[in-house]
């Protein structure tokens, strides 16, 4: 996706709810899109997939109705609103440690990966998580209990720092 056509979306969802997209403060990018602060203190994530959006958007929508913002000692974002014909998600902004992105995450059943795939996936988060792989591992498993299994586990997006557990 074009950085530009992420930010029309966003600047039009933002003009439909009488706020503005903060252009110059861009949260975050990946795979799956952009996110900017807004004036209404917020992050819009703008997607590129409709597939990533919609499981984001369910994700969010699974822990708001189970009342979770909180998991672990990990701020989880508030969502605030969202956009379906734009591909846009409206959440709070949190600070360390957080968890955050779940446009990869599988719902209601674990994924079908290998063996050899998942020791391999472990092996790489123990080092991109220097030491603090367990802390993380251990909240990614109590998002099982809501039915979610998350597979992007990066210190990008489970980020640890602060926490008191942390190496």
């Amino acid at each position: 996706m074009l950085k530009e056509d992420a930010n029309e979306r966003a600047k039009e969802f933002c003009k439909l709810r009488e706020m503005t997209l903060d252009q110059a403060h861009l949260l975050g990018q990946g795979q799956e899109g952009y996110v900017w602060s807004t004036s209404n203190e917020s992050a819009v994530k703008v997607f590129e997939r409709a597939r990533n959006f919609e499981t984001e958007l369910e994700c969010y929508q699974i822990l708001h109705n189970e009342s979770v913002h909180e998991l672990d000692g990990f701020t989880i974002p508030r969502l605030l609103d969202h956009d379906n014909e734009l591909q846009v998600i409206e959440m709070t902004i949190v600070s360390p440690p957080f968890l955050l992105d779940f446009g990869k995450a599988y719902i209601g059943r674990r994924p079908d990966f290998t063996e050899e795939v998942m020791s391999d996936y472990e092996s790489d988060r123990e080092e991109l998580f220097e030491g603090n792989w367990p802390l993380a591992w251990g909240v990614v498993s109590s998002l099982e209990k809501y039915g979610i299994y998350y597979w992007d586990a990066r210190p990008g997006n489970i980020n640890c720092k602060g926490h008191p557990d942390a190496i």
